[in-house]
């Protein structure tokens, strides 16, 4: 059996859209994107997940790091995969600090078959079918990763980044 992956970046030229933030409650980011995530990228509970959260309170400030991911399918094929880490401070006495947020988007596609029947039959469905949807794909990933980013701006009051809506050549 053969098998074929692409990656593609969702986010060209910069694989991150970056966050900074500083004033009253900074860990408010993480139950706020914790709270959001599934909703926002209509995934179920197996498609997103914090899998890292630490702590550090012996000092003051008391510092934090989080990474969470979600992994979305778009077809049969092709999926997105956004990952999201967040570090930052606050202060024990008063709920005062700062973080930063990245996100990255990416999008996998994977087709598997009998490998000396691989190869054509890519080369025939890409041309014919996949090349337009993998654009559209591609948009759509970076949709989600600046709109949500757009969500996190709001719930902390700063200026949100006017996006246009990504169009390619296809619509």
């Amino acid at each position: 059996m053969g098998k074929i992956t692409i990656m593609d970046e969702c986010l060209v030229p910069d694989r991150w859209v970056r966050i900074r933030y500083s004033g009253p409650d900074p860990w408010g980011v993480a139950e706020f994107i914790t709270n959001n995530i599934r909703k926002f990228f209509h995934v179920s509970a197996s498609g997103t997940n914090n899998s890292r959260i630490n702590w550090d309170i012996t000092g003051d400030p008391i510092t934090f790091y989080s990474v969470w991911w979600v992994k979305k399918s778009f077809s049969r094929f092709t999926y997105m995969r956004v990952l999201m880490k967040l570090i930052g401070s606050k202060g024990k006495k008063k709920n005062v600090g700062e973080f930063a947020l990245r996100m990255r988007g990416q999008l996998f596609t994977e087709f598997k078959g009998w490998g000396i029947f691989l190869k054509p039959v890519w080369l025939m469905y890409s041309y014919l079918f996949y090349n337009r949807a993998r654009r559209a794909f591609i948009e759509r990933c970076r949709n989600y990763v600046l709109n949500f980013r757009n969500e996190i701006k709001k719930h902390f009051n700063i200026e949100a980044t006017e996006i246009p809506t990504a169009r390619g050549s296809y619509g």
